[in-house]
């Protein structure tokens, strides 16, 4: 079951009722694609670390990669937690006043 603080979004071409973007705290931690040439899904994990530690994986359809995103959700949440505490306290110590 997903975290309470993880929520779906539909972002870009998505379908209202297929979003495609889990986040956490406004933040993304995973997203799923679609293919436009052979309409495979798959999903992209760890989207606020560095490119190298990212982990991109094929999905046999949609609703098996949402489940396996909630279930990798349930599993990492605490380092997810930690990583996007320290992403938005890196965010509001940059930031700069607006006139």
């Amino acid at each position: 079951m997903l975290p309470p603080d993880f929520r779906w979004h539909a972002i870009g071409g998505a379908d209202h009722d297929r979003p495609n973007q889990l986040l956490l705290d406004c933040v993304e931690v995973a997203r799923l694609y679609r293919r436009v040439d052979d309409h495979t899904w798959w999903i992209s994990l760890n989207n606020k670390r560095d490119r190298e530690l990212r982990k991109r994986k094929l999905c046999s359809g949609y609703r098996q990669g949402k489940a396996g995103a909630e279930i990798w959700a349930e599993r990492h949440q605490d380092r997810f937690r930690a990583e996007v505490d320290r992403y938005l306290q890196g965010l509001k110590a940059n930031q700069r006043p607006t006139i």
